[in-house]
């Protein structure tokens, strides 16, 4: 059977005849599709690849505080270091190469294909981080900031990366669920890594050990990726038709061509709908890299914990965010498919969640003073708990207006959210002089509060979970989806023999 859509006809009847399409193709299709595929496979694998990364980046906010004091561990061999001027410096250091090469991240991805530049990546990252012991006994903290340079290097094409193999691997029905999967390996990363690193640190082996064991980690899932990972469902040599084109037609693009490097920068760059999500992802980022940084240090020095009570409490927000994330997902993915709210608004909804909640909070927590602990760690939980929802809101919205270019939108867009993420570190060094005095850490709060509310807003008001038609730039069928009454789609005619 063929339907030819003529240029006579109207919207409507164009319309109806793609519902009719799909109702005969591929909903049958779908009824095919296994419950746990490929898909699912790809996505766990991304899931290993952020706890990974989370657990060579993350320990050090938990590290440099053993790292600068003499009483962390019981053993007294264990080397420490008269860093405290600095320990900011260090700190930031690893956000001072992150941003390098992010905006390039999809073309290498097309260039040299995925699964290649996440092995190598991956692979030099883990070994940078377990290098960390020897070079601060050999060089100091400028030997420490040279590697978490070349792991900042390395690890810029993380975000990127997820987002990209969330443009080829996540239908539009299960998004929020694969995100979600893919994503929460960060906030089981940095629980892992603020706990263990601070009951390691606390024992007679003292924090060396740390940079050894997360380092080996590394090499395990560089295995496993070269075993399972693959660059999309179109190369996959094991996936079912009826999964891979159950992927493709969801996402809206039948083939993926890596090493076309045709793209639409300058599309993407005067794109309203690109500009509303960078804003609001800029504003998120300084925020929360601000207090990832700086709650360990609040709790040491405010809060007067020990080492080992510090990375516990530091590690409550993340499972917090883990079991709202758990919660959460399926409930967005049944909003979406049942379009109990439209896309938009479904990301307007969790965006006040996890923008605007927080930085009510935040304005709170400014104001306590140091006697209410109990108070302090709740609102702690409160304010980075909640930005798990951004997930469901600006932070996946890249996939939501263009799904092929998700990776490379991400990698431009969190260039400039890191350029002014390494900020917050130096921020509160020059800000926040005695770093005891809970009145000098109200400063950063209260901006924190303002820059989140306000860029949260920027993109309700001007954001879109549309496809814009940028997303087809460079393929052959450009001007058809541009211009939908003289459409043949050889894409669903080729699947009615295959179902």
């Amino acid at each position: 059977m063929v339907i030819i859509m003529d240029k006579g006809s109207n919207v409507s009847t164009v319309e109806r005849k793609k519902s009719l399409l799909d109702a005969m193709i591929l909903t049958p299709l779908k009824e095919k599709v296994p419950k746990i595929g490929v898909r699912h496979v790809q996505a766990l694998l991304m899931f290993f690849y952020m706890l990974v990364t989370m657990l060579t980046r993350s320990t050090m906010s938990i590290a440099v505080v053993a790292m600068t004091s003499n009483t962390t561990s019981a053993n007294p061999d264990i080397p420490y270091y008269k860093w405290e001027k600095t320990s900011n410096i260090v700190l930031s250091s690893f956000y001072w190469t992150y941003i390098i090469l992010q905006p390039f991240s999809g073309y290498f991805f097309k260039q040299f294909g995925l699964r290649r530049c996440l092995l190598w990546t991956m692979l030099l990252n883990g070994l940078a981080f377990t290098l960390i012991p020897s070079a601060a006994a050999g060089f100091g903290y400028m030997g420490v900031i040279a590697c978490r340079m070349i792991q900042g290097l390395l690890q810029g094409f993380t975000f990127p990366a997820c987002h990209t193999s969330l443009g080829l691997w996540a239908p539009l029905g299960e998004r929020s669920k694969l995100t979600v999967l893919i994503y929460s390996g960060c906030n089981v990363g940095a629980m892992l890594a603020m706990a263990i690193t601070g009951y390691i640190s606390a024992s007679s082996y003292g924090w060396p050990l740390v940079f050894y064991i997360f380092g080996a980690t590394a090499i395990v899932w560089c295995i496993a990726w070269i075993l399972l990972g693959f660059d999309s469902p179109a190369r996959h040599p094991r996936i079912g038709e009826a999964e891979k084109h159950y992927i493709m037609e969801s996402l809206e693009h039948c083939e993926e061509d890596m090493s076309d490097s045709n793209l639409p920068i300058k599309q993407i760059l005067t794109s309203l709908p690109f500009w509303a999500l960078a804003v609001c992802n800029i504003g998120n980022t300084w925020g929360t890299t601000l207090l990832e940084l700086e709650v360990p240090m609040y709790i040491s020095n405010v809060l007067g914990f020990d080492i080992n009570s510090n990375g516990l409490i530091s590690s409550l927000p993340q499972i917090t965010q883990l079991s709202l994330s758990l919660i959460f997902a399926p409930v967005t993915d049944y909003i979406v498919e049942k379009k109990v709210l439209s896309l938009m608004n479904c990301r307007r909804l969790f965006q006040i969640f996890g923008s605007l909640v927080p930085a009510a909070t935040l304005i709170w927590l400014a104001f306590v003073n140091k006697t209410q602990t109990t108070l302090v760690i709740v609102l702690l939980n409160v304010i980075i708990g909640l930005t798990v929802f951004l997930y469901n809101g600006s932070f996946i919205n890249h996939v939501d207006i263009s799904p092929k270019y998700a990776g490379l939108m991400l990698g431009m867009e969190n260039s400039i959210s890191q350029m002014v993420g390494l900020t917050g570190p130096i921020f509160v060094q020059y800000v926040v002089t005695d770093l005891g005095d809970i009145f000098l850490w109200r400063y950063p709060f209260l901006i924190v509060s303002v820059i989140t509310a306000t860029t949260a807003v920027f993109f309700m008001t001007f954001g879109s979970a549309e496809i814009q038609w940028w997303n087809s730039w460079g393929s052959s069928s450009t001007e058809n989806i541009r211009d939908p009454l003289n459409v043949v789609e050889p894409s669903r005619l080729d699947l009615i023999n295959k179902v």
